[in-house]
């Protein structure tokens, strides 16, 4: 085996249509011929006939060299699906939509000028589902939506409107949503919260800062920093509070051991409010302490504070939010506990410390949005 390492690493072998030819290695010119015969490997050496072996060094050689054509050779993401449209009379991919005719989606093609009406089965887009989740993938690491149009023009040579990835990620965004708020994840019982200010158009204007600002609220899981809510509001009472605690009781379907708070005034009566149907003995504690990385002690803030250092840089690079429904709040979350990973969780997410995540899939937006798909009782979804 070593032998035929070194054979295939020299790259002599020469690749024939029913067999392989490789030199040998005296140097005298000699070639040995290695075939598939009724599914076994034979060479003409004589190490091979006359010692009976399974091997020769020749086949190995063979073998590795087969091995490496499929398995080094790059990966590179589709860029086309399987099932995109296509013109009928000349099978250009070059096609625009063209009004409607009879209540049918119109299509003409920019290579040959002809219009038609595609088959009714037709469903998919154009693109291919891995791209699709690059895009997806690029945005929520905090690249905009013009750097990454940019980015499929030079490595893909697409010409992709930057509003066109918006779309797909407003579409696989509020499908995603729905979908982990159905899931159940195995908390520790602790959880923190804190607020912070974002920018958000309809917000209130703060003295010597530009544009307008809200209250965005997070909670999230101590042990396996599971974020469970990010709501928004333009006040910061005991109902913002309220509200925030209930939409983290949803996710978690349980209620926690403990709270941990900064000295906000409205957390105690918001933390009572979200839970005042559950008896006072299994209420959840409440711990108050100063916001801020420099408190210390076992009930510090401090990964509140974290995840919301995290937003920030994300919201950064989208210059605000236009509405309180945005998707990108949502899709933050989503990207924060199922696709990133982290470093104080030993490489893993959130997602998966709490036993929701499909930790076999390669590519972890695709493997989530094959569960929501799954969930809604499709087998087989559409990009």
């Amino acid at each position: 085996m070593t032998r035929g390492m070194a054979i295939c690493e020299s790259q002599q072998i020469l690749e024939h249509a029913d067999h392989f030819a490789i030199p040998s290695q005296t140097g005298n010119g000699t070639h040995y011929r290695v075939e598939l015969v009724h599914g076994h490997w034979v060479c003409d050496c004589l190490d091979f006939e006359h010692r009976k072996i399974e091997a020769c060094k020749h086949i190995y050689a063979v073998q590795f060299q087969i091995a490496l054509n499929q398995y080094v050779a790059p990966q590179s993401p589709q860029v086309y699906a399987q099932d995109a449209l296509t013109c009928k009379f000349c099978n250009s991919m070059r096609v625009m939509r063209y009004g409607h005719k009879s209540g049918k989606q119109v299509f003409k093609c920019k290579d040959c000028s002809r219009k038609f009406v595609p088959d009714s089965e037709f469903k998919k887009l154009k693109y291919d589902p891995e791209l699709i989740t690059i895009t997806l993938d690029l945005y929520f690491k905090g690249i905009s939506l013009r750097k990454i149009a940019d980015h499929l023009k030079q490595m893909y040579s697409l010409e992709i409107n930057f509003s066109t990835i918006y779309k797909w990620i407003e579409k696989y965004i509020t499908i995603l949503d729905a979908y982990v708020r159905t899931l159940t994840p195995k908390l520790s019982g602790n959880w923190h919260v804190d607020e912070m200010m974002v920018k958000v158009r309809g917000g209130i204007k703060l003295k010597g800062a530009d544009g307008q600002y809200k209250y965005l609220w997070n909670v999230l899981d101590k042990e396996s920093r599971f974020q469970l809510a990010s709501e928004i509001s333009t006040t910061r009472n005991e109902l913002d509070a309220m509200n925030v605690f209930k939409r983290a009781r949803e996710i978690a379907k349980a209620i926690p051991k403990e709270i941990t708070s900064d000295k906000l005034a409205a957390y105690p009566i918001g933390i009572e409010r979200a839970f005042i149907d559950v008896r006072e003995e299994e209420r959840p504690s409440h711990n108050r302490v100063l916001s801020g990385a420099a408190t210390k002690g076992p009930h510090a803030n401090q990964l509140a504070e974290r995840l919301h250092n995290t937003i920030r840089e994300r919201n950064k690079v989208q210059r605000g939010w236009k509405k309180d429904s945005t998707p990108l709040r949502n899709g933050q979350m989503i990207y924060y506990n199922f696709i990133r990973p982290h470093a104080t969780l030993g490489g893993k997410t959130p997602a998966e410390m709490v036993g929701i995540s499909n930790m076999e899939a390669r590519n972890r937006w695709i493997g989530l949005i094959s569960g929501a798909m799954l969930r809604n009782g499709n087998k087989t979804h559409s990009y």
